[in-house]
């Protein structure tokens, strides 16, 4: 255990356009004040190439045939419930975390 392994550090550059006002991107980039066009990381580039909006084709969302309507007191139980078997699963670390 001479050596440690240093995380390189990288460089990412954002173009978004504030006059689109949402908040998303590509993958794990998101959180501007405008949609993210195109993201440069390292020797990564991910560039947006269409946006449509307000389609004439609309997506029809099915409403879905099984599972059960819950009351949001029933939701924030059944959350916390799963958070702690979350916890106890990954010992409470944090995301990525290693012992």
């Amino acid at each position: 255990m001479d050596e440690l392994e240093v995380p390189k550090t990288i460089t990412v550059t954002a173009w978004y356009t504030p006059q689109i006002p949402v908040n998303q991107g590509p993958g794990d980039y998101w959180g501007l004040p405008g949609l993210i066009l195109e993201v440069n990381a390292n020797r990564t580039t991910i560039l947006c190439s269409k946006i449509v909006l307000n389609p004439d084709e609309k997506e029809d969302i099915k409403i879905p045939a099984k599972g059960k309507e819950v009351t949001r007191a029933e939701y924030n139980d059944i959350m916390k419930k799963k958070m702690e078997e979350m916890r106890e699963m990954y010992g409470g670390r944090g995301r990525g975390g290693r012992n």
